[in-house]
């Protein structure tokens, strides 16, 4: 059973990238974009994986509040395990504290066909806090941590699970931002190594509503990681 918690990390890791848009400022967005992994599974007892996923997240700020809707197609393959098909869908509802912080949570439903090993085929429900400040101008700083609590499997040896990621961006005279963040993500299974890595990351505006961003991450348990996205702003 994988658990995608992985494409959204993924997301996540993404975010930065696409815009450093001030908290407080109204916006309805879509993105998508191509994600890739080599390395640890997310499943038990086998062998290192490949995932790569095609997501889809809806993001909407109104004021102090944001809804986030994420889902997206995913293919796994590890030994004789090749299996695709639509993963798990996550909603998210966020609240913004202060001028650096807000607090979200979010609810995982289990879209995915569990017996493709596309889900676990249980709900996660995640509390997150985060901070984005501003160094100067051109520089800035970002920060989550979050706590996941895991929907248990019988029999899987499951846990709840803590997440947390620390990071800078910088935008150059050219508009393109660059930046990096150490990330961490300890996993739902109890037998299955946490991951401790660093995500490199670029982004760059294409015109007033498109943007392009791409991240490549490496870990502790040798995982590769990398991606690009396209989001559109309303």
């Amino acid at each position: 059973m994988i658990s995608l918690q992985k494409k959204s990390l993924l997301i996540l890791l993404a975010a930065p990238l696409i815009s450093s848009v001030s908290l407080a400022a109204d916006s309805v967005k879509l993105t998508t974009g191509f994600f890739s992994s080599d390395g640890q599974s997310d499943i038990v007892n086998i062998p290192n994986s490949s995932t790569q996923s095609i997501p889809l997240m809806l993001s909407v700020r109104k004021g102090k509040l944001s809804l986030g809707l994420s889902t997206g197609y995913v293919s796994i393959k590890s030994g004789t395990l090749n299996e695709a098909g639509m993963g798990d869908t996550t909603l998210s509802l966020g609240y913004t504290l202060s001028d650096t912080f807000s607090v979200k949570i979010k609810e995982k439903f289990a879209t995915g066909d569990a017996a493709k090993n596309l889900s676990t085929g249980k709900e996660d429900t995640s509390v997150q806090l985060d901070y984005f400040g501003q160094v100067n101008q051109s520089q800035s700083l970002f920060a989550t941590a979050g706590y996941k609590f895991t929907g248990k499997v019988a029999g899987a040896n499951m846990q709840d699970a803590s997440y947390a990621s620390v990071g800078t961006g910088y935008m150059l005279a050219s508009k393109i931002s660059i930046g990096a963040s150490l990330d961490f993500r300890e996993s739902s299974y109890k037998t299955v190594d946490s991951k401790l890595g660093i995500t490199a990351f670029a982004s760059k505006p294409l015109s007033k509503t498109y943007s392009l961003a791409g991240f490549a991450g490496y870990d502790n348990t040798q995982t590769s990681s990398l991606g690009v996205s396209l989001t559109t702003k309303f």
